[in-house]
């Protein structure tokens, strides 16, 4: 794949600009919110939702303009015995998830230490169900797009386009992914930059996007309604005074 001027705007856009914009604007709705001004969570939720479709869109154009195909951009299904160990990866996961959200929301006290662990993103998180169902699309949003771009396009862009291999280009794509969480602090920046590792390697696995996408999906959608379920159930002398303010 030959790089183009606007494969490389992209790529500066994506791993530098973008994240220390979000992080200024972000860490400032995050201070507004948690001062009691919660309508602006779904503000932000539209916000999230339009910003990274036109992402996604800017990007679409971009390779049907240089005659790139779909699988360039990881969106055809491989075959073969590694294929299908990263499937049974992903679907492990995914069972995972499904399992750490009945645990972490079985009783008073797991509720009130997942309030406690939610950290940089409480701000972000869903406390009303009108905002639980606008933020399953976020999630479905974060699921497609954050995929696209930080595994389709970052990788092609280093393997295709720079020959860096793909086991550095996972690796490379998943700082890139942590930093873009800039906005969460140190901690928040390891943590999603090690999903970031796990779903690059489900997209190594696989040859394609779909499993890190239905991962990623879940991962946002299970921890949106743990916390909403958290948040609704928990007594607020069990939760931190934020969020015990919000939920009362």
């Amino acid at each position: 794949m030959t790089l183009h001027i606007f494969d490389h705007i992209l790529f500066v856009l994506l791993v530098l600009v973008f994240p220390i914009i979000d992080s200024f604007s972000l860490r400032k709705r995050a201070a507004l919110i948690e001062a009691g001004r919660t309508e602006l969570r779904m503000q932000l939720y539209r916000k999230l939702i339009r910003e990274e479709w036109i992402a996604v869109l800017v990007l679409a154009v971009l390779w049907l303009y240089l005659g790139r195909g779909a699988a360039e951009l990881g969106l055809i299904p491989g075959t073969g015995a590694l294929v299908w160990a990263g499937y049974g990866l992903a679907a492990l996961i995914c069972v995972l998830l499904a399992v750490q959200m009945r645990v972490m929301t079985a009783n008073e006290k797991n509720r009130a230490s997942l309030l406690e662990q939610t950290g940089g993103v409480a701000f972000l998180m869903p406390h009303t169900l009108q905002e639980r169902r606008t933020f399953d699309a976020v999630s479905l949003t974060a699921g497609i797009c954050e995929e696209l771009l930080f595994r389709g396009f970052l990788f092609a862009y280093l393997t295709a386009g720079l020959g860096v291999s793909v086991w550095l280009a996972a690796l490379l794509s998943s700082v890139a992914f942590g930093f873009a969480h800039l906005y969460q602090g140190p901690l928040g920046i390891l943590k999603t930059g090690t999903v970031g590792l796990v779903l690059a390697v489900l997209y190594v696995m696989t040859g394609s996007l779909w499993a890190p996408i239905v991962v990623h999906f879940l991962m946002d959608l299970f921890a949106g309604r743990m916390t909403y379920k958290a948040v609704n159930e928990t007594t607020p002398e069990n939760s931190s005074p934020e969020l015990a303010a919000e939920s009362g």
